[in-house]
């Protein structure tokens, strides 16, 4: 991004360039039209500059699209990054081995793995774009990265293709473990159930009689009942078992063993329940056998009470004892039975069960015992009743019989049966009494036979009364004889009678029968009702059901009488005629009942229409009452399902228009066929049709009220919806974050863009939507418009305040925007100045090329920066908008921003300015070293020729010889502007303070030297020359140097000084001119001014003695105010380099020197110029040298006493103190490095304390106002002095030191706190620092150990810091005060 930034601005640089190319062309065009003759140049040129331009803007070209490229690959890296993190988490969650351990958790892992899922397939189609993109960018490519992400691709497919088969394989194992969860909460329930099974199969509770056998066998069957209502739920436990081994559960075997553990437990008790059951049952059985038991018992004993009784012994009622003990014991014959059928059932009990063999064979044995008891006690009783009154009872015995056989014939015998039966009634009491008399006779007929045996024993026992005892049983037995045939007789009698009377009352039965029912079938009465109509038609079909059951009767009857006629019985006519009427009957019966049901149908189908209309009446009534509700549902759910059943109403109504129909056309029919209610079945179905109408019209009414509500339901949802949905983008709309740094911003604004956009079209199309849906209902005349007109009102309301919300966040974001791209274009800008600082070479060329392309390279560089330039100047420009927008914190990191940048750009054009400045020195410095070889090489030329030069011999050789040293003279003089332009040049780049002074200073007095030997050695030569024609030259020089002088002066008298900068320099020309004219002129006035050459040499000498003597005592003065060589001031120089002041000592001494010379070569020129020449012409060249005017005189060949004076002032005594200096710290780099806030710049007593990674979380910024972000964040920290410094890393630390994070302030340790946080347990090894200001800090390190260690320092810091020595206003150290003393000491002593 910063490099298409960059680019960004070339485009926007090259965009002003068009603009000069197009303004250029239009002004060659102009051009060519003026000067059409150059036109083709110029249209050269243009193409040229179109060349040039084409293959500048098709690389910028090339590269904007490398660089979209390159930005569209990078978004691919990171969003193959993002996607490989997210994969990697996945596969992470997804890979977890958690296994549930109860059903909730169950539930719960499953449906989070299916979020899982969901996300998954949200990435989907990224993850296809990304693969897509990928095999593009990678295609046909065999660069070392391309196939490294070629891999990476492969590696995310592998991973892609994995990630579903984890998921996969966690599906069935969260599946599986569901599955074995639900089983195993079944499988407790089922244990549950076992459980209380059990419970009650092991009570032991055995009956202690019949009613508890009963009650417990009735408890148990309930028992049953529900252990097989249980076992449906205990065999799907089973069976779910088995489906999940089946399945392959991992837990198997838990399941089978746990199965099989129900199962088992099942079964056992099933077999107990059973068990139980079958003991119940015996237990019942016995108690059965026991009560049996215990009533035969009791019955036993009350009978033995009964046969112990002895009242037999009286003889009055001994006959009726007889009779009654004869009872007992036929009744306890007859019981006899009981005993065998409990002996039967004890004995198949005892089969059945042996272990009650203990317990039923004495009950069996003594009940029998018993009875056997009774019998024979019966037995004794009766032998002794006999034995007592045997011959008592036998003529008791048989008066008795004798007396009831009279008895009987007188009653029966004697009476005719004709006379006393005159009705059937009557036979049937008299063969009733024939029944009773046969039954009598039977047991009489017991009685006499008894008597026979009882006749024999009597014999026996009384021989003399035998005669007696057989006549009276011959009697008894005679008249028993004679009694039965009479009676047979008589029955047979009455039984033929009887049958006649029997068939009279059977005919008049059933003629009395047929009067009975005839009524019912000629009824009137066919029912006012369906009902009532089915009831007389089933109670008709049961009455022919009777008559057709009764006819058998009849037809017996019938028979009856026919086989009385057939034995021609004396009533035969009247059997016939009774036998004629009753068919008669019976057939008016059969049609009357014919005709009745005929009758009945008709009814029938009136009632059914009538019943059918009447049902379809109270349906219709029923759903006219619903279709009336004015209930719409309290929902929408509710009254969809209102609808729904509305719905099926209207359906059933719809089908019901076929049972209307059909009703119609029975009516119809009824009324074709005449029936005789046909005129109200036409009324009764135009009612239900109209009914029908109106239902359906009901209908209609409901549906569109429910329609209605449904619509005011589904309304209300969608304005809920969009009132949610509308909250929900509040809350996005209403976020406070306005991002961390320029990227978030920009990520914040395109992310909220989007969301604005998306927002205002889906929000105008639903908000839109539901108004229209409003603007219908309302329009409709739905009956809740008020309320949807307030929802109107409402949603719109909060969709124009979402709008403005949404408004006031973009505008937020702007400047928020606005704010972060300061802050970013500070940071890139600085980043270019510093790159652009860094860029500048110190490389400064090796020769005048060199420097000359350093120098071009550099003014390109220049002009390169003023793109910088506007950038820093747009940078002040938003700072001031940024200012007066923003207030406190903010704008104070503004203004911190601004003027780091206008710091940084001040300090790149020093150095630019620096690194100019060196250039142009380097220049000078190889310009001048150029033009001192140039000169040097031309006075060892001119040395060399005058070394070469032939003795005259006459004086025409003479002036040769001086003609051709005058020649030499004249170049030196040619070359004299040569000579002080490099001496100028060179003592300017001294007043710079070169960094090549020494070289240059020694080069400037070897160029000195070598100039004044050559003058000495033509001067020697001259002087020579001029001893041979010094008379001669003098007149012609003094001529000549008079006209001269004269020609001069009214150009120095003149007071013309220019009236404009081009006069003067015109006047500065001519004047630099006439300097070099009075240069060429002074050796003709030396000429003029000299003696002899013996005078000369001596006052020389002379001069010389007396300036030494003056320099000796100089110094020596000087020696003795000089300080102490260890307390010398420092200085910049390095041993052996002249300091300003001696070197302007030197070149002063050598100056006077000069003069002293000159005045003595030429006294006379000096007298004949005038002071004010002199003076103008001295104030010029010391204008131009920048040098006192005592020093701009021509230098002079210095004698070798002067060389020595020379070194020994160099062997001054400074130079010890040079010797001793250190170097010293540069003002100005020391005021910058103490204007810094960065570790790095502080004071060198003020060193790091600690440093190193800690996690760090603000609290509170103040003492009222917690931390917008409250979030932990892993920094470097540094402690140096009483500042905490907070950096990004430890990168960012060494390299930018000033670069703090997130362009912190640094902490102010001063009167704060740091300790341990007791109230803070979330994290260990953590620390909080307390501001003064109520800010609040917690910081984690990694240790107990590192945590002390950071308390230690930091509260080591916070004590220290009030007696810590100077303040920052003190930044200098305390000795040097004391050099600067010094130093004023040194120029003091200089200047005096």
């Amino acid at each position: 991004m910063t490099l298409q930034r960059r680019l960004s601005g070339m485009e926007r640089d090259l965009a002003a360039i068009q603009a000069k190319l197009d303004s250029l062309e239009q002004e060659a065009d102009k051009i060519q039209g003026d000067h059409p003759e150059e036109a083709e140049a110029i249209r050269e040129r243009i193409t040229q500059i179109k060349t040039v331009w084409e293959q500048l803007t098709q690389p910028l070209k090339d590269r904007d699209s490398k660089l979209e490229e390159a930005g569209d690959l990078h978004r691919f890296l990171r969003d193959l990054d993002h996607f490989q993190a997210w994969l990697t988490k996945t596969q992470t969650d997804v890979a977890s081995e958690d296994i549930p351990s109860s059903l909730s958790e169950a539930e719960k892992l499953l449906s989070q793995h299916q979020q899982i899922r969901d996300e998954i397939d949200n990435y989907t189609e990224d993850y296809n774009s990304m693969m897509e993109y990928g095999e593009k960018v990678t295609q046909d490519q065999t660069d070392a990265q391309y196939m490294f992400l070629r891999e990476r691709l492969k590696s995310l497919q592998d991973g892609w293709t994995e990630l579903h088969q984890m998921w996969e394989n966690r599906q069935q194992l969260l599946s599986q473990s569901l599955n074995l969860q639900m089983f195993m909460r079944d499988a407790k329930q089922a244990e549950v159930i076992l459980n209380q099974q059990e419970h009650y199969l092991s009570k032991d509770e055995t009956p202690t009689n019949l009613e508890q056998a009963e009650d417990l066998i009735k408890r148990h069957e309930t028992y049953l009942a529900t252990m097989e209502a249980n076992d449906e739920k205990i065999n799907a436990v089973v069976l779910f078992a088995q489906r999940l081994c089946d399945e392959g559960n991992f837990d198997a075997d838990k399941v089978h063993k746990k199965a099989e553990n129900i199962t088992e437990r099942r079964n056992a008790n099933h077999a107990r329940a059973a068990e139980l059951m079958e003991k119940l049952k015996d237990q019942l059985m016995l108690h059965h056998f026991l009560q049996d038991c215990e009533e035969l018992n009791e019955w036993i004993q009350e009978k033995s009470i009964i046969a112990q009784d002895e009242t037999y012994r009286s003889a009055k009622t001994i006959h009726s004892k007889w009779m009654r003990h004869q009872a007992f014991a036929a009744e306890v014959k007859s019981n006899k039975n009981r005993l065998y059928q409990v002996e039967q059932a004890g004995r198949d009990l005892m089969a059945e069960k042996p272990e009650l063999v203990t317990l039923i064979d004495p009950r069996l044995n003594e009940t029998a015992q018993q009875f056997e008891d009774l019998e024979n006690t019966t037995t004794q009783k009766g032998e002794k009743l006999f034995d007592a009154n045997r011959q008592v009872l036998y003529e008791q015995t048989c008066d008795d019989i004798d007396g009831w056989i009279s008895e009987l014939e007188t009653q029966v015998l004697s009476a005719e049966p004709s006379q006393d039966v005159v009705s059937l009634t009557g036979v049937n009491l008299i063969l009733q009494k024939q029944q009773m008399i046969e039954t009598q006779m039977a047991v009489k007929a017991q009685q006499v036979t008894e008597l026979k045996s009882q006749a024999d024993y009597l014999r026996k026992m009384d021989p003399e009364k035998e005669e007696e005892i057989v006549v009276k049983k011959s009697y008894v037995e005679e008249r028993f004889e004679r009694l039965q045939q009479p009676l047979l007789e008589r029955k047979t009698l009455l039984l033929k009678k009887k049958e006649a009377y029997q068939f009279r009352r059977d005919v008049e039965d059933e003629k009395l029968w047929i009067s009975e029912k005839l009524p019912l079938t000629q009824s009137t009465d066919y029912g006012n009702s369906l009902f009532s109509v089915q009831m007389l038609k089933k109670k008709n079909q049961s009455l022919r059901t009777e008559i057709e059951n009764h006819e058998p009767r009849i037809m017996h009857i019938c028979e009856n009488g026919q086989k009385l006629i057939g034995e021609d019985h004396e009533d035969s006519g009247e059997f016939q005629r009774l036998i004629d009427d009753l068919l008669e009957q019976w057939q008016d019966l059969k049609k009357a009942l014919d005709a009745r049901e005929d009758k009945l149908l008709e009814s029938e189908k009136a009632q059914q229409y009538y019943f059918d209309a009447s049902e379809a009446e109270a349906w219709m009534s029923e759903q006219e009452l619903y279709m009336m509700v004015e209930d719409r549902g309290k929902d929408e759910i509710s009254t969809q399902n209102l609808k729904k059943k509305h719905e099926s109403l209207e359906n059933a109504v719809e089908d019901y228009a076929e049972t209307v129909r059909q009703l119609g056309e029975t009516a119809k029919q009824l009324a074709s066929e005449g029936h005789p209610e046909s005129d109200q079945i036409i009324v009764r179905q135009s009612q239900v049709d109209k009914l029908y109408a109106g239902l359906k019209d009901l209908a209609l009414e409901r549906r569109a009220k429910l329609d209605e509500g449904l619509k005011l339901f589904s309304l209300n949802r969608e304005v809920d919806d969009i009132m949610q949905w509308i909250a929900d983008r509040e809350m996005v709309a209403g976020s406070h974050e306005l991002g961390q740094d320029y990227d978030h911003v920009v990520m914040l604004q395109e992310r909220f863009k989007e969301f604005a956009r998306d927002t205002e079209v889906i929000g105008t199309e639903r908000v839109a939507e539901v108004n229209e849906a409003v603007d219908q209902l309302i329009a409709s005349g739905h009956s809740d418009s008020a309320v949807i007109a307030e929802w109107k009102d409402t949603l719109n309301e909060a969709w124009a305040d979402l709008l403005e919300l949404i408004d006031t966040r973009t505008q937020m974001l702007a400047a928020s925007w606005k704010l972060h791209r300061f802050f970013h274009d500070c940071k890139d800008l600085l980043g270019r100045i510093l790159e652009k600082q860094n860029s500048m070479s110190d490389e400064l060329g090796k020769d005048g090329v060199s420097v000359s392309s350093l120098q071009r390279k550099h003014a390109n560089f220049e002009n390169d920066l003023q793109t910088l330039g506007t950038a820093v100047q747009q940078i002040q420009e938003e700072s001031a908008s940024l200012q007066s927008a923003y207030a406190g914190d903010k704008a104070k990191e503004i203004t911190n921003q601004e003027a780091e940048v206008v710091g940084a750009w001040q300090k790149l054009m020093g150095m630019v300015e620096g690194r100019r400045v060196k250039l142009v020195d380097t220049s000078d410095l190889f310009r001048f070293l150029n033009m001192v070889r140039d000169l040097q090489l031309w006075m060892e030329d001119i040395v060399r020729q005058m070394n070469t030069s032939e003795k005259p011999r006459d004086v025409s050789g003479v002036e040769l010889l001086m003609n051709n040293h005058q020649s030499l003279k004249a170049e030196i003089d040619a070359r004299e502007d040569n000579m002080n332009a490099c001496v100028n040049l060179g003592k300017e780049l001294l007043a710079r303070n070169h960094y090549a002074s020494n070289e240059i200073k020694e080069r400037l007095l070897s160029l000195t030297n070598q100039r004044t030997s050559m003058m000495n050695r033509w001067e020697e030569r001259w002087e020579h020359l001029q001893l041979i024609l010094e008379v001669y030259q003098f007149a012609r020089d003094a001529a000549v140097a008079e006209a001269w002088l004269v020609a001069q002066e009214p150009y120095l008298l003149s007071q013309e000084l220019g009236h404009s900068i081009d006069d003067v320099e015109q006047l500065i020309k001519k004047h630099e001119a006439f300097e070099k004219s009075a240069a060429a002129q002074e050796e003709r006035f030396a000429a003029l001014e000299r003696m002899t050459t013996f005078e000369l040499k001596e006052f020389r000498r002379k001069e010389e003695e007396e300036a030494e003597r003056k320099k000796q005592e100089e110094l020596a003065r000087l020696a003795a105010l000089e300080p102490p060589p260890q307390e010398a001031p420092p200085t910049d120089r390095v041993d052996g380099e002249k300091s300003p002041e001696k070197e302007a000592v030197s070149v002063s001494g050598e100056t006077e020197v000069a003069q002293e010379e000159r005045k003595r070569v030429s006294p006379i020129a000096t007298k004949e110029v005038p002071p004010t020449a002199q003076t103008k012409k001295t104030a010029t060249t010391s204008a131009r040298s920048g040098l006192p005017q005592e020093s701009q005189s021509a230098p002079s060949t210095p004698s070798p006493e002067k060389d020595k004076k020379k070194r020994s002032r160099s062997k001054s005594p400074f130079s010890s103190w040079r010797k001793k200096k250190s170097p010293a710290i540069d003002d100005d780099d020391e005021d910058e490095s103490f204007e810094k806030g960065s570790p790095t710049a502080t004071s060198s007593d003020e060193e790091v304390q600690c440093e190193g990674l800690l996690g760090r979380k603000q609290e509170w910024e103040s003492t009222t106002k917690r931390a917008s972000s409250r979030s932990w964040d892993k920094i470097y920290i540094v402690l140096q002095g009483s500042k905490l410094f907070a950096y990004k890393d430890q990168r960012h630390y060494k390299q930018e030191p000033e670069n703090y994070y997130r362009n912190e302030v640094p902490i102010d340790l001063r009167g704060a706190t740091a300790q341990v946080p007791s109230d803070y347990t979330k994290r260990k090894h953590v620390f909080r620092l307390k501001l003064s200001n109520g800010a609040e800090y917690l910081f984690q390190a990694k240790d107990d150990d590192e945590m002390n260690l950071w308390l230690q320092k930091l509260q080591a810091a916070i004590g220290s810091e009030g007696s810590a020595g100077p303040s920052r206003s003190q930044t200098l150290p305390a000795g040097d005060k004391k050099d600067e003393h010094k130093k004023r000491g040194f120029f003091t002593l200089k200047k005096k």
